[in-house]
Order: C-alpha cells, then structure tokens, then sequence
C-alpha cells in the first residue's frame, strides 16, 4: 500500500490506489465465498482446497484496519491537496466507512459457514438469510458510494 512517503505522487492518486488494492482483496474474498466453481462440487470439493473462511475473516479485519489508516492518512494530508483534489478527498472516507461496513458483513458470512463447516450451529436459513440481506444491502451502499467517488475521480483526471 502506498504511504505519505512518496512526495512527487498526488495525495488523490496514492489514495486512489490504495482503494483499489483493498478493494480488489474483498472482492476476492466475495469471490471465493460466492462464486459456483467446479472445485466447490461434489466429488470434487473431496479432493481439492476449500475456501478458508477463518483466513477471510482476518483478511476483511485488515481491510477494516486499513480504511481507519486512510481516512486518518486523508485528514493529515488534505491541507496539501491540490484544488482538484478536494472533491474526491472529501468523498472518499464515507466509501471508506461503505467499505468497512461491507467487510464486516462478509465477515459475518464467513463465520456463519465456518460455524457450519464446524458443526457450532444448527443449519437456520432464516438466520443465513437475513445475514445475506445485510450483505447485499452494504453492498448496495458501497456501490453507490463508490459512483460518487468515481465522478469525483474523472473530475481529477481530465
């Protein structure tokens, strides 16, 4: 992840980035928890890796740790932004605040499977259910969120 240690890069651009790399590391994790794949079949879920739904729930606990940095990181270095730059600064801690909320609840999921995968709980699909709903409404909201941001970030780039 990019840090306040490279000068000559724009605050907005090393932000940018660093949206991107967090971003592309949940939707991984959403991937591998949601996606239908061959692997993931019986008989071949038998012979090959399953997903790791402990390594996802830290993964999204990093993530979560990472947008506090950013927004922390934001706060300190706005007063040396560009004019330009103010619009998207100012969008970016409430996607932050989307994308944490977001990873929390994939969390969430994950530990209700792992919670299966582990015999914890009995198999309750109105529980499961309703935490699915919670998910796909943060995702929503990280969606709309992330809209704005990019209007913001095409104001930057032309």
């Amino acid at each position: 992840m990019a840090t306040e240690n490279e000068p000559q890069t724009a605050i907005s651009q090393i932000v940018f980035n660093n949206l991107k790399e967090m971003l592309k590391a949940k939707n991984a994790a959403h991937e591998s928890i949601f996606k239908l794949h061959w692997k993931k079949m019986w008989p071949f879920n038998l012979l090959w890796p399953q997903v790791d739904y402990l390594r996802i729930i830290r993964l999204m606990q990093e993530i979560e740790k990472n947008t506090v940095s950013q927004k922390a990181f934001i706060r300190k270095n706005i007063s040396a932004a560009g004019e330009k730059e103010i619009d998207f600064l100012k969008a970016v801690p409430a996607y932050l605040d989307s994308l944490a909320d977001s990873c929390r609840k994939l969390a969430v999921v994950a530990q209700f499977k792992q919670d299966k995968l582990e015999k914890k709980q009995d198999r309750s699909v109105f529980k499961f259910n309703q935490i699915l709903k919670d998910y796909e409404k943060s995702q929503t909201d990280l969606v709309n969120r992330g809209a704005l941001l990019q209007l913001s970030w095409i104001d930057i780039t032309q």
